[in-house]
């Protein structure tokens, strides 16, 4: 499937203004898909196939507090937050691969395991986030960043 093709049919489930903030939204509209790379998308488009139950990404097109669950930006709080500090930040949602996932009736445990479980379907090598501060996280973080030591589906904690 060529990157038309994936978005196309990405389009069903997605609209642009759900994976990029505002402000990339305004200036850029529909051409905002322009800053994802294709795989990611690929992998995005089978999970939420694979998946088939309503998800959200982000949600402040509609009064909602996320905006920053898929694409970010330099003038986004979280990247802000590490620039300030002048802490390196080099997040797969910067680099226009990683995606925060909220299903509505499938949790974000149930949705690793079938990641790992369907880790052939894939396109590429991908990350999951697992645990946070040693606790499982209620989101669905996946992204492609790319190491070759790393398994097909590799995990992670935060």
């Amino acid at each position: 499937m060529n990157r038309d093709q994936i978005i196309l049919k990405l389009q069903n489930y997605f609209s642009i203004y759900e994976l990029v903030g505002r402000r990339t939204y305004k200036k850029y509209g529909n051409d905002s898909w322009q800053f994802f790379e294709t795989n990611a998308l690929h992998c995005l488009l089978i999970i939420r196939e694979g998946i088939n139950d309503s998800c959200t990404i982000n949600d402040w097109k509609w009064g909602g507090k996320f905006s920053q669950r898929g694409l970010r930006t330099n003038l986004q709080q979280l990247f802000r937050k590490y620039f300030g500090k002048s802490i390196l930040y080099l997040s797969g949602h910067v680099l226009g691969c990683a995606f925060d996932l909220v299903f509505k009736n499938t949790s974000a445990i149930e949705v690793r395991k079938w990641i790992v479980e369907n880790a052939h379907l894939f396109p590429c090598k991908i990350r999951l986030e697992r645990n946070k501060n040693g606790k499982p996280i209620t989101w669905t973080h996946f992204d492609t960043k790319h190491l070759k030591r790393n398994p097909k589906v590799y995990q992670f904690d935060i």
